[in-house]
């Protein structure tokens, strides 16, 4: 069976608002039972004496008659004489009186019975001593409050039990304001489940329920973002994956043609090579974006110079950019760096190339390089198109293209976000400013020693 907050929120309610009545009975009995039995005690205690004065002055020669006769109100009495009889029998043996306190109000004393376990007070006993003609009796009285009690008891029952009623029905209603937003939540959440990331709860509450509305819905957010990536990555990779093997199909049955001359087809065997190499490049992109997703990726550190890597990765890259007539610019100093060579050496390729894919021809690309004391900066800057503003958040987003028109210029959307995988993973930090039609740069910043996981 379902245990909604709802249910359990009620439940425990009345759950606390009984024990908090039972604790205040229990704290009222210890604290004020003293007070009120020490106060009727001392009424008891002067109404047994005015009573005992009273007969004095009377007539009476019996006690027994004399108190079988006159007005005791809301007071019961009982008369021992010195045998330890009662003289007026009356409910005797419900009073509990024993015959050592007989023995002792005949004696002289005087009996005052403070134990605690003795409930209701009209069960409290006073014995008096007093003589009458040199005959000794002692006089045992308590209060008859029998019905006082019942009418109290049965009022404050009542009023407890309104007052339960009560607070149980507007607690129920006000429960009703509170779980409403945690069931607007849950059925959000059911649909974000099934693909539906449209889903917003918009709550305009300021507490803790407000806050997890508002965390919800910037999930929701994120999430419909995410798939709006995932859905362009397919389509993407499978425009990537399509199109390549499209143009090799095509051109291996142009080739089965045995009068084709030796020309063209070397130029459709070049073809087919380089749409090869696409698609190679693509499975090695998401093969490294696996890797390096991995809880402990491989790393293979090692001490090398870092400008001399940087002039290997722009050498390796001529090609490119020299095909483009676009000139690169060096500032490199000699620096030692640890890390993993083959890692970086991918960073710096995905880099400049696509500095090298987005800068037009006859652009300049500069490359610059600053040493500090446990760090180094490498500094990518180019000429290029640029990246609009709203698309710089989401550059370092693997699967994310800022050029939508231009997506079939190489590349799926995973360069930059492995690029910044495997900086955050040597410890550094990469920063993108770019300008529409200015140009954009890269800013890389390693520590010159990776530092060691602590264990």
């Amino acid at each position: 069976m379902k245990r909604s907050i709802y249910l359990r929120s009620v439940v425990i309610y009345i759950g606390v608002v009984l024990i908090s009545l039972i604790l205040s009975f229990w704290i009222m009995n210890v604290f004020y039972i003293d007070t009120i039995r020490e106060r009727l005690q001392k009424d008891i205690t002067e109404v047994g004496r005015q009573t005992i004065t009273l007969y004095e002055n009377s007539n009476y020669t019996d006690p027994a008659e004399f108190i079988a006769n006159i007005p005791t109100f809301n007071y019961n009495l009982i008369i021992y004489d010195e045998s330890g009889k009662a003289l007026n029998p009356n409910d005797n043996g419900q009073w509990g009186t024993s015959d050592d306190q007989v023995e002792k109000v005949l004696n002289g004393g005087v009996v005052r019975v403070n134990d605690r376990s003795v409930s209701p007070p009209s069960q409290l006993n006073v014995g008096l001593p007093f003589q009458d003609n040199e005959s000794r009796y002692a006089l045992f009285i308590r209060p008859d409050l029998s019905f006082e009690e019942n009418t109290i008891k049965r009022v404050m029952l009542t009023t407890l039990l309104l007052v339960l009623i009560i607070g149980s029905s507007i607690f129920v209603i006000l429960m009703r304001y509170v779980v409403r937003p945690i069931q607007h939540l849950t059925e959000a959440t059911k649909k974000v489940a099934i693909g539906d990331f449209t889903v917003r709860i918009n709550s305009e509450r300021h507490d803790e329920i407000g806050d997890l509305s508002r965390s919800f819905d910037h999930m929701a957010h994120d999430l419909s973002h995410l798939e709006e990536m995932r859905q362009e990555f397919v389509a993407n990779v499978s425009h990537e994956i399509q199109s390549p093997l499209t143009s090799i199909g095509g051109y291996a049955r142009v080739l089965q043609d045995n009068m084709l001359e030796e020309v063209e087809r070397k130029k459709y065997l070049g073809i087919i090579q380089k749409e090869t190499e696409r698609l190679s490049k693509l499975s090695e992109n998401l093969l490294k974006m696996t890797t390096l997703d991995a809880d402990d990726p491989i790393f293979h550190l090692r001490s090398y110079s870092l400008d001399e890597q940087l002039r290997e990765v722009i050498v390796s890259l001529e090609a490119m950019w020299a095909e483009k007539g676009i000139e690169v610019e060096v500032d490199l100093k000699e620096v030692q760096i640890e890390a993993d060579y083959d890692q970086l050496s991918q960073v710096w390729i995905n880099l400049l190339s696509n500095s090298i894919r987005y800068t037009d021809s006859n652009g300049v690309i500069s490359i610059q390089m600053i040493e500090k004391v446990e760090e180094v900066i490498v500094e990518v800057r180019d000429t290029g198109s640029g990246i609009p503003e709203e698309d710089q958040a989401y550059v370092f987003d693997r699967f994310y293209k800022a050029d939508k028109a231009r997506s079939g210029n190489g590349g799926s959307g995973l360069d930059l976000a492995i690029v910044q995988r495997i900086v955050h993973l040597h410890q550094g930090n990469i920063l993108l400013e770019s300008k529409v039609g200015i140009g954009t740069t890269i800013t890389i910043t390693l520590p010159k020693l990776k530092k060691r996981e602590e264990t």
